[in-house]
């Protein structure tokens, strides 16, 4: 893969038309796609929502439905599925990269966690957040995942470079939340509006009242 490095208190070079957002569990993936989705006039792809059937079971038609999902000329998601990784990074012509100090995921994850659990927040297919107590013996718990893949990003990208030399990248990377909302401040100035509906947006936000998981 090669990156093209952009600066962010320049403008975009171009606008860009499919946007991966990444960055660790806890970073904000969910709420920056959002942003940009309307910011940049872009329906979103809701990776979770494919994802997920009830009780956290993973559906099989996964791999396909992003695939069709991504081959729309225009999209944003999170880029946080290792098994989708290189197909969405094929289609994408900006990844904006959120990779801020474990400290700071870490902390917005587990504030997340705990009033997900509290107020026994509904995610997608239904599933709630476990018991608190599931940290201490659940080795899938999102607490201990999301400390264990904190670098997942990293690999991900290297993996990249390595495995598919022939893509093509712009990358945005923001090691600090102040420097992300000083960048969507400025792109706003010259937003061209919300994003559009229609049967590309609706098909893939079924569920619009939870944040995603990881």
């Amino acid at each position: 893969m090669v990156l093209h490095v952009l600066n962010p208190a320049t403008d975009l070079p171009r606008r860009p038309d499919r946007v991966l957002v990444a960055g660790g569990s806890g970073a904000g993936k969910t709420t920056v796609a959002g942003k940009l989705a309307g910011l940049l006039a872009l329906p979103r792809i809701e990776l979770d929502e494919l994802y997920y059937e009830p009780d956290w079971q993973i559906r099989p038609e996964f791999p396909q439905d992003v695939a069709r999902a991504a081959g729309q000329p225009r999209w944003i998601t999170e880029w946080h599925y290792p098994e989708v990784a290189t197909l969405l990074a094929r289609r994408a012509d900006l990844l904006v990269w959120l990779d801020y100090p474990a400290r700071t995921t870490m902390t917005s994850l587990v504030l997340r966690t705990l009033l997900r659990s509290l107020h026994k927040e509904v995610l997608w297919s239904g599933n709630q957040e476990p018991p608190l107590r599931s940290v201490f013996t659940d080795p899938e718990n999102i607490l201990r995942y999301g400390w264990a893949t904190r670098h997942a990003t990293r690999d991900q990208v290297r993996a990249l470079v390595h495995d598919a030399p022939d893509v093509e990248l712009d990358l945005l990377r923001f090691t600090r939340p102040a420097g992300l909302s000083r960048w969507l401040l400025r792109l706003a100035k010259t937003s061209p509006g919300p994003a559009p509906s229609g049967p590309h947006t609706t098909a893939t936000e079924r569920n619009t009242g939870a944040s995603r998981l990881r």
